[in-house]
Order: C-alpha cells, then structure tokens, then sequence
C-alpha cells in the first residue's frame, strides 16, 4: 500500500510541476516546490491535486448564507469579534462529497481573501443557483380564459427562477396549471410529467386548454414508448422504460430499457411528488436514477412532510439541497435519530436506525425555504370563494363499459323517438351505476389527500351502493345522510361533522337527501362522485359548505370518466347551468339536461 500512495505522490508531484491553471490551493503548493524543490505531500493533498489538477475553479462572485453552527466555527478558527451569517464566495476550487473548497471572504471589508471548507449541510443557499430576471406575459392566456391568479404568477415566477425546487402550494390553489405556464415559459423542449394514473387525463387536459397542440401530448401507456414535447406518465410504470440494474444478476441487451434516460427530458415534473419519499422503492430509484440528466426539476406536492421530517429528504435530495448531502446528518440533525447494532440470526451484527422522530425543526425551516415555496389557500384573497374543477380519469376497464354502451346504444337506435325521457333515464342508469362504481377509488384517494392536508370533506353520491361502499372505507372518520335515515340520525350526523377538533372528518351525502337545507361548514372540499341531471341539484350541494359562516375558500371537485357518457352529462350540465358559482341564496331555474343528452346520444 505505502508503494502505491508513493507513486501517486510522485504523479501528483510530476503534475503540480506543469500546473498553470488558476485554482489557488494547487499554485500555493506549486509555489512551495518551486521554492524548497521538494517536499513531500500528505495522502489528502495528493488525493486533491489528482482531483483538481485538469478542472477549472468555478467563479462565482456570491454572497451566500451559512448556519449558526459554522459560523461559529469561523469565528473561533479565525479569532473573529462576530458570528459570520453570510460569507463571499469568490471561488469554487473544488469539491467532494461532503464539502466545497473555496476562495472567498468572511466579512464585508476583508482586504485579503482565504481559501477554506464550507461543509455542504452547512450552507443555507444554493451557490450555483442563477438569478434570472423574469418577465412573463400573464395576459396571453386570458385567449384560453385560463389567466393566472396572483399567487400563481408569483409561482411561476418562483418555478421559472429555480432549477430544482418545491412547489408545495394547499390543494386547490392550482399546482397543476402554474406548472403548465412555468413549463411553457421556460422553452424546455422534452417534458416528463410524472403523476399518479388516475392523474393523467386532467393533466393532458389542463396542457391542451392552455394552448399546447394535442399532438405535442402524449400519455405513456404501459406496453408503448411515443413520447412527445410533454409525455406524461404515471409513477406505477417507471420500471417499464427504466431499469433498475442489479449487480447480482446478468442482463441481455433487450431486457434492459432506457428510453426514460435516452430521450433527453430538459425538464421532469413530479406531481404528488411525497409520492417518492421511500428511496427504496423502485419508482424512486427510477426518478433518483434519470433526474441526473435533467437540467430542470420541479416537484409539486400539498404535503411535502406526511408525517416526518424523513419523509422530506427524498425531496430535498432530489432538489440537490445542502441539508441532504448526507443522510446520516439529515437523520441526526432533523430526526433525533438512534442508531444502535442488533446480532443478527445468522450471528452477524446488523446496523438499525430510527429516524421517526424530529428535532430542529426552526433550522429545517430556514435552511430549506429558499426552495421550497408554500402557500396556504386562506392566505390569498385573489382567489375565488368557491373553485369547481373537473377531476378527470381513466376506465380501467373499458371493455366493460362499452359492452353496455353498445347495448343502450342498439336498444336506443331502434326505438327512436318513440321512447319518452323516462324510459331512456330507466336505460341509462345502468351506465350511470357502472360508473359512479368505478369512480369510488378515484374519490377515496382524492378524499385522502384532502384529509392528509388536515381538511374536512363531503362527498355525494345519487347512490346506495355508492353510499354504503363510501362509508366502509372511511369507517369511524365517517358520517352518513340519506334517506333511509331517520331525522335524528342525519341531525346526528351534521352535529358531529360541524363539530370543531371531531373525528368525524368525512360527510358522505346522497345527492338529494343532504344536498338542501342543511349546513356542513366545517369542510372546505366537496367532491361529487356522481352526476346528477339537474344542474340545481348540484349547485344546491356544492353550496352545503360555501354559506354565510364559511370563511375559508371552497374547492368543489367533479371526477370525469373520460371518453364515456360521464364526459357529456358533465358538459351538458356547465352549458346548461345559468351560473357556475351561484350567488348563495338566489333562486336558480331548474333545468333537466336529460332531453339533450338523450338526443345527442342519438344523433351522434
């Protein structure tokens, strides 16, 4: 060993010699041999200078901001009457894992400058992160009626300004379209939109209403690659055009995939990216594993911590910031981490960590807040009392959907316009039924997220089946209202959901029975499983928590099935109704789109 670390002192020597580059550290050493002739280098300065020796330093000029805790370092290493908060990064000389090597200043007027270590998880801001001047043409989207809101011009501004970063704005205030702008605005040419599946209609929906061409938005199906400017897939695929190499097993060529790292993304978008916070899961080491070769990454989330600071590092080390450069440091500084060993059965000894706990939870805060932007809904005036946006889905089984399709459709066609509305609405909701069913698991996990941000929500259904499901699910965090229930029961049902600090955090309605003359203000989401073929109907039930008491914004969602019936009773329904935010209180013409409906099935 001593031979080896002899020769590559001797190498190091040999190259210092020829140095003419213009990292500071490396010409003081070449200055030294130039002067005493020889000397012999420590195994750490040997290790720099073959490091460093054919790399450039990086000028910077920055001033950035470093913790407490080195500063104080600063202070007692170079005898200083103060606490450095900021230092002045003249230059990057080089780098490790663990720290930057620079030139630089400590203190404003410093004549001379000196070269030293900022430890990475040391450091408050990003040194290479560019200040870019943004100027955005906001008007131009008012042609598709989708004008930005205040706060989602500041986001994308935000977005736009950061390479990699968190955009973790409360459900409802609009991730999703200040993604779309940021993306278009930023001239990335290959967008990778990853999402959950039940996520990807809306999302190619929201791209298209925002001018985007359809032919420039592709949605990655499981068994075919066809990218386009944005290709949206969901995190359940990654591993079918990613993969994960393991070093124990031999691979043929064919079975390994690339397209997700070949295609050459200039940005990745990760929706619902707490999505990602196990790093041991397969999805993450795909996104971990082709982010490397991505420029730009924004990652969008309502809840960045579910329930632990651990849950936040996978995204922090995702953004590259200074507090995950190591997770051991992350774990003990953030997580009051134990760590102890345990004998294993095979008489080994096995290294465990906890790291459920949390610990400096100010210092998280201020270290991680220049990339993470966070907004809550209550906070922003700009926006409308009550939002109502259409949640739309995919049919995993459209076979089945369709075979019934087919039959309304040949009973339909040969019976003409001899058949009343009645006999068709008694058709129909065989379809309606199969769809309303199929939603359930897209409204749960819709309800989930809006629980998960600590939110109360209603949801309606027109049926029982529906109903019943809906309430196992939820179980004791439940209460019902329909029409099998006895007066006391529903009375029972409201009082405990409008009751403040109550486990009772989900409302389950039948569209008729709790849609009227009832109160649930305590929510600030309603989802409506189902669709209903008056208008009123559902004016009346979106209304059950936008009353004169509520004082927080109301989101109203509305899961579409695309490409089924659920797609044009949902259209028929916007065009029919005389106003989509009512004005609470004012009489509202009740109208039946069941007719329309009915005759454009026919003549489609």
């Amino acid at each position: 060993m001593a031979d080896v670390n002899k020769l590559k002192s001797k190498l190091a020597i040999e190259k210092l010699k020829e140095y003419s580059g213009d990292n500071d550290y490396l010409k003081k050493l070449k200055k030294r041999y130039d002067k005493e002739g020889f000397f012999v280098l420590t195994p750490n300065q040997t290790k720099y200078v073959l490091t460093n020796i054919d790399i450039d330093p990086i000028i910077l000029n920055k001033v950035v901001n470093i913790t407490e805790y080195f500063g104080e370092q600063l202070k007692e290493e170079y005898e200083l009457s103060f606490i450095p908060e900021k230092v002045m990064v003249e230059k990057v000389l080089g780098e490790n894992n663990k720290s930057f090597h620079i030139k630089g200043k400590l203190y404003k007027n410093q004549k001379m400058s000196i070269i030293f270590y900022i430890p990475k998880t040391q450091l408050i801001d990003d040194m290479f992160e560019e200040d870019i001047d943004i100027n955005v043409d906001f008007d131009k989207y008012e042609q598709y009626g989708r004008r930005p809101f205040k706060h989602q011009e500041s986001g994308i501004k935000f977005l736009l300004t950061k390479k990699k970063c968190i955009l973790a704005d409360d459900m409802g205030l609009g991730k999703t379209a200040t993604a779309i702008i940021s993306a278009i605005e930023s001239n990335a040419e290959k967008i990778l939109v990853v999402t959950p599946a039940n996520a990807k209609i809306n999302w190619k929906r929201e791209i298209m209403l925002l001018g985007v061409p359809e032919e420039d938005v592709s949605i990655i199906k499981s068994g075919y690659w066809a990218p386009s400017k944005f290709t949206i897939i969901n995190y359940d695929i990654l591993v079918k055009f990613h993969t994960i190499l393991d070093g124990r097993k031999t691979y043929e060529e064919h079975d390994v995939r690339r397209e997700l790292l070949d295609y050459g993304f200039d940005l990745i978008i990760l929706d619902e990216a707490h999505m990602i916070k196990n790093p041991k899961s397969q999805r993450t080491k795909v996104v971990n594993e082709i982010s490397k070769k991505i420029e730009r990454r924004w990652l969008l989330t309502g809840t960045p911590i579910a329930n632990r600071p651990m849950d936040y590092y996978q995204l922090l080390s995702l953004c590259e910031s200074p507090v995950a450069a190591s997770w051991q440091y992350f774990a003990f500084r953030f997580c009051d981490a134990k760590k102890f060993n345990k004998k294993t059965k095979a008489g080994s000894m096995r290294t465990i960590w906890i790291t459920d706990g949390a610990s400096n939870l100010e210092e998280l805060n201020m270290r991680t807040r220049n990339l993470i932007l966070r907004r809550k809904k209550e906070d922003h005036l700009d926006l409308p009392p009550k939002i109502i946006s259409p949640y739309y889905v995919e049919l995993e089984d459209m076979a089945a959907y369709n075979s019934v399709w087919d039959e309304y459709l040949e009973w339909a066609k040969s019976e003409g316009k001899r058949l009343g509305n009645g006999r068709h609405m008694v058709e129909l909701i065989v379809l309606r039924k199969y769809l309303a069913q199929e939603k359930i698991k897209h409204t749960i996990e819709l309800a989930e997220r809006i629980l998960e941000e600590g939110k109360k929500v209603i949801i309606f259904t027109n049926f029982t089946d529906v109903f019943n499901l809906l309430m196992k699910h939820f179980g004791k965090i439940a209460v019902g209202h329909n029409g099998v229930m006895n007066e006391k029961q529903k009375q029972n049902s409201i009082d405990s959901f409008q009751t403040k600090g109550s486990s009772s955090k989900v409302f389950v309605g039948n569209l008729i029975s709790a849609g009227t003359a009832i109160t649930l203000t305590e929510a600030e989401a309603v989802i409506m499983n189902d669709l209903d073929w008056v208008p009123a109907n559902h004016e009346q039930a979106e209304d059950r928590c936008y009353r004169i008491s509520q004082t927080k914004m109301v989101n109203v969602y509305y899961p579409i099935v695309d490409d089924t019936i659920d797609t044009m009773m949902y259209e028929l329904l916007k065009t029919k109704k005389e106003s989509i935010d009512t004005i609470m209180g004012e009489e509202t013409k009740v109208i039946d789109v069941s007719r329309g409906l009915f005759s454009k099935i026919l003549n489609k």
